[in-house]
């Protein structure tokens, strides 16, 4: 039986309806891609071929004119532009640009669904408004850290997979928000346990998933967690250079995002903390398991004065990594941050 449609895009295609215009907008490159495939696959199977234009970074105007253009065989055609010139915050296109899209707006053709893909869509213009009220938009955020391991759960049971709590969160933890990277680990874990001869009826536990991550990812669920909360920086600088051993060049950001994060839960249990709070108040203010929240209101008693030093750090960090810098030296910073005492 076919899975009922979840997200209103889905329920609009189910019924028949095409929205004119549809704006997928936001950094989770998964949730976007199932935007783009439900679209497809709405299509008649003998026009995804011809039905279908990819456009990436092309100026607007040429996506208005490709919509316009009806298909060989007289279907419905469906244009997916890619971060469109004009259309992106602090993208340029010019004021024709933004006219043209204005004006398409106005009568879209019935034949076709015009479809905009972007990071953040610079909605103060008035052909962005305009498009808001015309079409369909579709949020597509990256899900906060303390979702992600329901994240993995959720899409590892799409997959005939049924993980354990501790092995969700140990792939989460070595994906960090990356839902691309989360995707491709359990591709790689469904082959895993094809061959394990484990699945939805056993259930696959940490081992498993720390096994098919490799010592330098996974080194344990939270052992550079607990490295940092329980100022052993000797231990934490251990754990970050096997995690970029033979890491891949997104490697680095996801680790810094998951000190990052380590950073911000430090200096609100901190906070909490010094206002009297305790494990109670410091779940609430995290979001966290109540296991979690214990780590962290002990760990805001005797390492939470750092957790400013170190969340400084991690912008110094962010602007090194994204400037070409030595991956291993900025995020050293950032653990020697967690251990120095203030200046």
């Amino acid at each position: 039986m076919a899975a009922a449609p979840r997200t209103p895009l889905e329920r609009d295609l189910a019924s028949g309806r095409w929205p004119p215009v549809v704006l997928i907008v936001g950094e989770d490159e998964v949730a976007a891609r199932r935007a783009i495939d439900a679209l497809v696959m709405a299509l008649p199977e003998d026009e995804r071929l011809t039905g279908v234009d990819r456009l990436s970074e092309a100026p607007l105007v040429r996506a208005l004119d490709a919509a316009r253009t009806r298909t060989l065989l007289g279907g419905r055609r469906v244009v997916v532009a890619v971060e469109p010139l004009g259309l992106a915050a602090g993208g340029s296109g010019g004021s024709d640009a933004q006219e043209a899209l204005e004006q398409y707006l106005e009568r879209p053709p019935s034949h076709a669904t015009l479809v905009f893909v972007v990071e953040k869509a610079d909605r103060r213009l008035k052909a962005v408004k305009r498009l808001e009220e015309v079409g369909l938009v579709v949020e597509c955020p990256l899900p906060k850290e303390r979702e992600m391991a329901s994240w993995v759960a959720a899409r590892a049971s799409e997959r005939g997979l049924k993980l354990t709590q501790p092995a969700a969160r140990a792939l989460a933890d070595a994906v960090g928000t990356n839902t691309a990277v989360a995707e491709r680990e359990l591709d790689k874990l469904a082959l895993v346990s094809v061959a394990a001869g484990t699945g939805a009826g056993k259930g696959i536990g940490v081992d498993t998933v720390e096994e098919m991550l490799g010592p330098g990812r996974a080194v344990g669920a939270f052992a550079l967690e607990d490295a940092l909360l329980g100022g052993d920086a000797a231990r934490a600088v251990e754990i970050l250079g096997r995690r970029l051993v033979g890491a891949d060049s997104g490697t680095p950001l996801v680790l810094l995002g998951q000190l990052a994060s380590i950073a911000r839960r430090l200096a609100a249990a901190h906070d909490v903390v010094g206002r009297g709070g305790g494990t109670d108040e410091v779940r609430e203010a995290l979001g966290c398991h109540p296991f979690t929240a214990g780590k962290y209101a002990q760990a805001a008693q005797r390492v939470g004065v750092r957790a400013g030093d170190a969340m400084a750090a991690c912008v110094a960090a962010d602007g090194r990594l994204k400037t070409g810098g030595d991956a291993w030296q900025a995020l050293a910073n950032v653990v020697q941050a967690f251990a120095l005492p203030r200046r």
